[in-house]
């Protein structure tokens, strides 16, 4: 680790994300892992009620989470922002009524378990339904990205063009769901994600399953997976900037970088923990309850439009190691401690199903 100069912190500029986080008045929590976000302390959100917290996860200001909890029976103050945002409700009942100016509004209900898109830069405002229990909803975003790109809070929080190739008034604007192909899916509101169909995805693992989300045409990736029962997902790893949130089932997920991955980094995960590896750093889903191991991530570009971007051999290879094939470790590649441990784990949960043998590939 590289320690920081004498007086760095007296030359070290703020970035403009960070700065607006400060005038918020809210905590900014960092690093690669938090265990619940259901539970993490929020401040008083003077700007739009409520209260309110933001993340810079995965030591990187792309994407980041802002989690916001409703009063009982109350309501956030209306906004709009140019930047893209998706709204999953961790807990309550409430509605978002979205807008544009000079159109109807249109209103969407949502419980636990529900994703919903924020078009870019249409009116939003969220009401929790329940007189006696606040609700707490998180925002999967690139607000960093965008704050830090035009480092000028009076564009994005109010600029007045209107995306209407983003979203633009119609009755099943929020109904619509098409199939495209193999795990690609494009809707804008699914009531319960934690029902939702997936394809199966076995080149990430035995029993894995997966749906990538366009949603609302934005620039913000987005996926749901599920490991079933018994068994675990390989190890991969990518540029910086996923936000990989559980929401149903108990396990733990592992974070290592290249060639270290006897330094490993265990974190365990039931509902609302959120892991976002850094740069080039592997991380791996391990299901060690009972039933579905479920998880939403946030990362990377949209389904939508691409981005221009593809990896560097050099990447894929800087470690020299042999075990490593392109951007993941292939099962019979990995330390086969990680299995042992992993079935440790099934055994001390009560959990009976195994995965099949594999010829192990390392001496």
């Amino acid at each position: 680790m590289v320690e920081a100069q004498p007086g760095f912190d007296k030359w070290f500029v703020l970035s403009s994300y960070q700065n607006f986080v400060k005038q918020e008045g809210a905590p900014m929590y960092e690093g690669s892992a938090l265990e619940d976000l259901g539970s993490i302390e929020l401040a008083d959100w003077e700007r739009r009620g409520g209260k309110v917290a933001y993340t810079r996860l995965g030591n990187q200001e792309f994407n980041s989470l802002q989690v916001v909890e409703i009063p009982s029976a109350g309501q956030l103050k209306p906004e709009h922002h140019m930047y893209d945002a998706i709204m999953y409700v961790m807990k309550g009942r409430g509605a978002t009524t979205i807008w544009q100016d000079g159109q109807p509004k249109h209103t969407v209900e949502w419980h636990e378990g529900s994703l919903l898109a924020i078009p870019m830069n249409a009116w939003h405002q969220e009401f929790n339904s329940s007189g006696t229990e606040p609700a707490r909803i998180l925002f999967g975003t690139n607000m960093a990205h965008a704050i830090n790109f035009y480092n000028n809070l009076d564009f994005i929080f109010n600029c007045p063009y209107q995306f209407t190739d983003r979203y633009s008034y119609s009755a099943d604007f929020f109904e619509k769901q098409t199939h495209w192909n193999l795990r690609l899916y494009e809707t804008n509101f699914i009531p319960d994600i934690r029902v939702f169909d997936l394809d199966s995805y076995p080149e990430r693992g035995n029993r894995v399953a997966i749906m990538r989300m366009s949603m609302a045409a934005c620039n913000l990736g987005m996926h749901v997976m599920s490991v079933s029962e018994g068994t675990y997902a390989t190890a991969h790893r990518h540029l910086a900037g996923a936000h990989v949130i559980v929401v149903e089932g108990t396990g733990y997920e592992l974070l290592f970088m290249p060639g270290d991955e006897k330094n490993r980094l265990k974190v365990p995960a039931c509902s609302y923990a959120v892991v976002a590896p850094k740069d080039n750093e592997f991380h791996q889903h391990f299901n060690s309850g009972k039933g579905e191991y479920k998880m939403l991530a946030f990362r990377g570009p949209g389904g939508r439009y691409g981005m221009g971007r593809q990896f560097d051999p050099a990447f894929t290879t800087q470690t020299k190691d042999p075990y490593m094939t392109t951007m993941m470790i292939a099962p019979e590649k990995e330390d086969p401690l990680i299995r042992q441990e992993y079935y440790q784990e099934l055994e001390k949960n009560g959990v009976t199903a195994r995965l099949e043998p594999i010829n192990q590939g390392r001496d």
